[in-house]
């Protein structure tokens, strides 16, 4: 693994400054917005995919710690108020996640195929 590039800390600083002030799901921001805002802020061309990873690897950061996001009515980035409306969106992905496993699950028992990997059974417990 290389370590970040000056860009990458540039672009990871610049998400968390961008969303400090985006605090609630009423004040979300898009992706492009966002992909444009942090382009024209680093005077440099930023990929969706750079963006998003930027994002991700915020997530687990003390500050960073409270970016959510939603698809609901055009969707977009945004830092949680307070720990009840992160809870509530932790909640709802840990549901996607369950209901995305039962589908994986559903579709390789009909396919008769076994699980990739025996250890995936455990999020059965979930």
């Amino acid at each position: 693994m290389t370590a970040p590039s000056r860009l990458d800390i540039r672009l990871l600083e610049a998400v968390l400054q961008i969303l400090q002030k985006r605090q609630g799901v009423h004040r979300r921001i898009t992706r492009k917005e966002l992909c444009s805002e942090l382009r024209w802020r680093l005077n440099a061309h930023i990929s969706d995919r750079a963006m998003r990873a930027a994002i991700e690897d915020a997530r687990f950061t003390p500050k960073g710690a409270l970016i959510c996001s939603t698809t609901r009515k055009g969707g977009g980035y945004y830092m949680a108020r307070n720990t009840t409306e992160l809870e509530a969106y932790l909640r709802q992905d840990e549901s996607r996640c369950r209901e995305m496993w039962q589908r994986c699950r559903r579709q390789r028992a009909a396919a008769g195929l076994a699980l990739a990997d025996e250890s995936i059974s455990q999020m059965e417990l979930m």
